[in-house]
């Protein structure tokens, strides 16, 4: 799988970026109007260049994903030290993701990996019937357990991470 990061938001660049790719491919707007992201199912999409491609390996998913879930991406970039890895794994597989998932807005999330040589850098894409369930009181639990508090002490959680609200493209 591919995440295809952009810049633009010309809805005719975006498309082009998607042509010729598997069928799944989705295609995200930035809320704020500043960019795109394109999720490619093909491995064997072409490089494009002035854009950011991101080669990831699903480790998990949970809930409705896809083409026929929810029209809002939360797309969260997390890095974590190696370390850590296995730990935060297990929390957001076992603890984080099963509560969001309680909130009936919370459609699913894919959560992939992508190779680096210093650390393990996810993301996280969840997908959202409505930009409401960032504010639902099952996110709020989930950001309250002893455990995400532990993990809370560490420089590199939370507040490193970099999340981005998208909305799907109309055909």
């Amino acid at each position: 799988m591919f995440i295809r990061e952009v810049e633009g938001t010309n809805p005719n660049a975006l498309r082009r970026l998607a042509d010729g790719a598997r069928e799944g491919t989705e295609v995200f707007l930035h809320d704020e109007g500043t960019g795109g992201v394109v999720l490619c199912q093909d491995d064997d999409v072409a490089p494009v260049r002035a854009i950011t491609d991101k080669r990831v390996e699903l480790r998990f998913t949970g809930g409705r994903y896809g083409v026929d879930a929810g029209r809002w991406l939360f797309y969260v970039g997390l890095w974590t030290p190696d370390d850590y890895r296995e730990e935060f794994l297990a929390w957001y597989k076992l603890e984080h993701l099963p509560i969001l998932l309680e909130c009936p807005l919370w459609d699913g999330c894919r959560f992939v990996e992508e190779k680096t040589d210093r650390g393990a850098r996810f993301y996280a894409l969840h997908q959202l019937a409505d930009r409401t369930a960032l504010d639902s009181a099952e996110r709020r639990h989930s950001r309250a357990t002893p455990w995400f508090r532990r993990l809370a002490t560490q420089t590199w959680f939370d507040g490193a991470f970099k999340r981005t609200l998208c909305r799907r493209m109309p055909e």
